[in-house]
């Protein structure tokens, strides 16, 4: 399911983001769905390089740097630099393709019509003045990140989600029951404001998403010298006193565990670690509620929070709410024989343990998938 998820989403946001199909759905296999998939295991098998990035990205220009980089022979880098390369070209190509049909005069003939995001971004690019226009380098940058944003973290949300409608199946009768309700009212094809309105499918978003955020770590370096405020204060070393704030210096690296903050029992309650849709359908506690969780979503750091947040994490609860209504609607889902241990390399995502022990290299999740009767 891991698989076809990550089809579907790369798809989502090529057809809706980009007015661009990869043809996943018909069995097509694009280079840069493998790469997407090999980008943040490298990273984290790199970790100990990244502390220097910011610093040896001031050495010279690109154009050094890479020739710099193409004479290193190491395992890690090179697959990196593969995978970078295929993630490149892709938007390179997404982009000159749109860049034709602008020209020809053809982009509202083509997928989405015209209203897609990068549609959009190069009619307005058009149109401003030239000292605000973005430059090629620029445009195709921000395709690269809306393909990979809105692709790789919405897989994983998507199958961790499917995992635990299967471990817990009364959430997913409840869930079908009212989706099917709905889709008795409104017909199969639901739209932006009737899929919004199915209160137990935002609760069961919402709830996945907090439970298992797609990432549960990241990292920030202080920008100044800042005294840190901790909302409920530690005992020191000594344990003779209590500290309620700490000094960061400037240049400090800092670990964010979001997992953390998103299950901590003090805000949530006793069952912050249990899967728990209804806590969305009542009203949150006061620990929720006058936590000051700076995250952009649902009192949670899932999406981030300030300026460096998500910047599509509405266009991923969407895919989210479309994927599980058109799946849960017409399939039962039930969990696999196999042990899975889900591996957080940037993303997490599962994994399968075989028999002698070994945990598979690839994720995957299988599961038993079965219609249901009309």
């Amino acid at each position: 399911m891991h698989h076809w998820m990550s089809n579907v989403a790369l798809e989502m946001i090529g057809q809706a983001g980009m007015g661009y199909s990869f043809g996943v759905m018909e069995g097509k296999e694009p280079e840069y769905l493998e790469a997407s998939r090999q980008l943040f295991p490298l990273i984290t098998e790199l970790w100990y390089i990244r502390p220097f990035l910011p610093t040896l990205m001031k050495i010279g220009p690109a154009r050094f740097r890479r020739f710099v980089v193409d004479c290193i022979s190491f395992g890690p880098i090179n697959r990196l630099k593969r995978v970078t390369d295929t993630m490149d070209e892709t938007a390179a190509e997404v982009y000159s393709q749109k860049k034709r049909a602008l020209a020809s005069g053809t982009l509202d003939s083509e997928i989405a019509a015209g209203n897609d995001v990068m549609s959009m971004l190069l009619k307005q690019n058009e149109v401003v003045p030239p000292e605000d226009q973005m430059t090629e380098a620029e445009i195709q940058a921000q395709v690269n990140g809306l393909l990979f944003g809105g692709h790789d973290t919405t897989s994983a949300a998507l199958a961790r989600t499917l995992h635990l409608l299967a471990q817990y199946p009364e959430v997913q009768d409840r869930l079908r029951a009212e989706v099917r309700e709905a889709h008795g009212i409104h017909g199969k094809d639901l739209d932006y404001d009737q899929l919004n309105s199915l209160k137990y499918l935002d609760a069961v978003c919402r709830e996945s998403l907090r439970l298992w955020s797609p990432a549960q770590l990241t990292e920030r370096v202080a920008a100044k010298d800042w005294n840190l405020p901790l909302r409920y204060p530690v005992k020191s070393k000594d344990g003779r006193t209590m500290i309620s704030d700490l000094h960061i210096k400037e240049g400090t690296q800092l670990y964010l565990s979001l997992g953390s903050v998103n299950r901590d029992k003090q805000t949530w309650g006793d069952d912050a670690d249990h899967f728990k849709p209804s806590r969305w359908l009542e009203p949150l506690p006061n620990s929720v509620t006058e936590s000051k969780i700076p995250g952009v979503y649902s009192n949670t750091m899932t999406f981030l929070g300030g300026p460096r947040s998500c910047i599509g994490f509405k266009f991923s609860q969407l895919e989210m709410k479309v994927v599980l209504s058109s799946l849960v609607s017409s399939f039962r889902f039930g969990l696999g024989s196999e042990e899975l241990i889900w591996v957080a390399a940037g993303i997490t995502k599962p994994h399968a343990r075989r028999e002698e022990g070994a945990i598979e290299p690839e994720p995957s999740l299988r599961m038993k998938v079965t219609l249901v009767d009309d």
